[in-house]
């Protein structure tokens, strides 16, 4: 069932999506709100947020050593907005897996055909991510 907080969010991440696609930033103010907006309608899913937080820092991690890209303040934001709005614990591990393999494919498809070097705006990754859960009903 799509709630109303669903699609708040959702417009929230189209409009981050469009602002990284198009100046590669994004007003912290936007996703800061979105994840007071979720803390408040779902308090019971704190825990989730957390551990959303720590997944998302340990990517940056990676991507940071490994690729030797930036993955942004922007992007671990909408990760604890996604741990906030999860209904359950499989639906933390759905969206573990969905987005390991949208990011693959999305760096994989971003480096063939637009560019090599220029930075990867991935917020438009994590809406598809996004977009999924909410089809397959993983957020509250």
């Amino acid at each position: 069932m799509i709630t109303s907080l669903s699609l708040i969010i959702l417009g929230l991440l189209i409009i981050s999506s469009l602002f990284d696609l198009k100046y590669k930033a994004i007003p912290s103010v936007l996703l800061t709100a979105g994840i007071f907006v979720s803390l408040v309608v779902n308090p019971h899913n704190l825990i989730f947020g957390v551990i959303c937080l720590v997944f998302a820092l340990m990517i940056k991690d990676l991507v940071d050593n490994i690729a030797g890209s930036e993955f942004g303040v922007a992007d671990i934001k909408i990760f604890v907005i996604f741990g906030l709005l999860l209904v359950n614990i499989h639906a933390l591990f759905i969206m573990v897996v969905v987005f390991l393999i949208f990011q693959f494919a999305y760096t994989m498809i971003w480096r063939w055909q637009v560019d090599k070097k220029e930075e990867i705006p991935f917020i438009p990754c994590l809406l598809a991510v996004y977009v999924v859960l909410l089809i397959l009903g993983y957020v509250a």
